[in-house]
């Protein structure tokens, strides 16, 4: 949802409620609200944990993609291996 993201990178900004809600022109506690839903999401108590656990998300998505380019390589390389020894 792209409110949610607005209001995450509002969140890593550092602003404030009140602050988020008039850049995105709707009421406090429909920020309140969404927010509650984000830390709900990714299981945070509260903006740090949520940053924490956002970030956390990314490593892991990084590293997972780290992974399959690594494997795909591998892949590759026995490929021509299997190729050059014909």
């Amino acid at each position: 949802m792209r409110e949610h993201k607005i209001i995450a990178k509002c969140i890593f900004k550092g602003l404030t409620i009140a602050q988020i809600a008039q850049k995105l022109n709707c009421s406090e506690s429909t920020v309140s609200n969404r927010l509650n839903g984000l830390f709900k999401k990714y299981k945070a108590k509260n903006r740090f944990e949520f940053i924490i656990s956002v970030f956390g998300q990314i490593i892991e998505n990084q590293k997972n993609m780290y992974n399959k380019v690594c494997l795909e390589n591998l892949k590759l390389r026995k490929s021509i291996e299997t190729l050059l020894q014909q």
